[in-house]
């Protein structure tokens, strides 16, 4: 019964409910750059330590100057886009004085390809359910739903995103079965998942496996997040949930992870996204561009459509994914992208690869 009142919840979300979700959440504090900001190197300096209270209140003194300099460029470059009328107004998020690179290396490549083969598990398809493919809901949003969502977290430069995504859709699960709500260990799983490699990267079901193996995992207060790999170690008192198995979604198959996600919230592969406009996402529906390099997973929590202004026109389908970047990227933490072009595996992959979820014990 529990299952079934979350899930019509979820289902029932109105799509203007869902394009308008987020304006539910806790204020985020933005900093957006105004003419006056970019006038001199003064005013420049004076949003930089306004900045820097907010994101980088541990960073080393030594290296502030070299990173101002990158700084002022992103602060012109958001300026500049804002001026030109992008359609979501850019902010400076926690990339701001970081280069290209060191995105992409801490944050843009945290699955990597040659991580997932693996033959030696068995394999469990997603079984559609009797409303695939013709009766699926029109809207499916999990943010809608209290309790299914745990906060918004921030992975730091540790390539741990495919264990937040994957601790994130077992607290899920847990509630949805249970109506119990959790914060599960994301370095228990960074430290001790056989076959990823920490911060290094990894894939998400390999965590459901060790879980499986291990009949449970562990709490966020049995054993805190540190943002890099450490020994894996066995915290003291019992594990607070397990998994009975995982399945995947087919890839290429629009419908079919349409109906994965209505049921619980879905491990998806994002791939490409060493861009500056994944990088500065500040909310509306991602179009793209992404590129070739660098793969990360996320958690896939809902899909609806933002109607059209014009009647002649149909509304543009979209995804809302749940990225572990913190609340000052996309929309507080979420992202909007593009629904659709399934014969090439969607926009940034997202249907390219398998999708993941985990089953709960009864």
């Amino acid at each position: 019964m529990m299952v079934a009142a979350l899930a019509s919840m979820a289902l029932a979300a109105s799509t203007a409910k869902t394009s308008t979700s987020t304006a539910s959440m806790p204020a985020v504090e933005r900093i957006y750059v105004s003419s006056e900001n970019v006038a001199s190197e003064e005013s420049m300096h004076g949003l930089y330590e306004r900045w820097y209270a907010l994101y980088r209140r541990d960073g080393d003194p030594s290296d502030k100057e070299k990173r101002f300099s990158i700084f002022k460029e992103e602060a012109r470059a958001v300026y500049e886009l804002n001026e030109g009328g992008a359609h979501v107004k850019h902010h400076l998020n926690l990339f701001a004085d970081m280069t290209q690179d060191e995105y992409a290396k801490s944050f843009a490549n945290c699955s990597p390809l040659e991580i997932r083969p693996d033959g030696n598990i068995k394999l469990n398809l997603h079984q559609p359910s009797q409303y695939y493919p013709d009766k699926l809901p029109l809207t499916v949003d999990w943010r809608t739903v209290d309790g299914v969502l745990t906060s918004v977290k921030r992975q730091g430069k540790c390539g741990s995103c495919w264990a937040i995504a994957a601790a994130e859709a077992m607290e899920s699960i847990h509630f949805i079965k249970n109506n119990k709500r959790t914060n599960l260990s994301v370095q228990e799983l960074v430290d001790c998942t056989p076959g990823n490699k920490g911060c290094n990267g990894g894939v998400a079901y390999k965590a459901f496996q060790y879980v499986i193996d291990k009949h449970g995992i562990h709490s966020s207060e049995q054993y805190p997040y540190v943002g890099n790999g450490s020994h894996c170690t066995t915290p003291s008192g019992p594990p607070v949930m397990s998994i009975k198995r995982y399945h995947y979604v087919r890839r290429r198959n629009e419908k079919m992870l349409m109906d994965a996600v209505s049921h619980a919230p879905v491990v998806v592969t994002l791939s490409g996204l060493n861009t500056t406009e994944f990088k500065r996402y500040s909310g509306g529906i991602f179009r793209g561009p992404c590129n070739n390099k660098g793969d990360h997973q996320a958690l896939l929590v809902g899909y609806g459509t933002l109607p059209s202004d014009d009647a002649n026109a149909p509304g543009v389908k979209y995804w809302v994914v749940k990225n572990s970047w913190g609340k000052s990227w996309g929309e507080r933490g979420y992202m909007r992208i593009e629904r659709g072009h399934e014969a090439y595996g969607g926009i940034c992959n997202i249907m390219m690869w398998r999708a993941w979820y985990p089953i709960h014990p009864k």
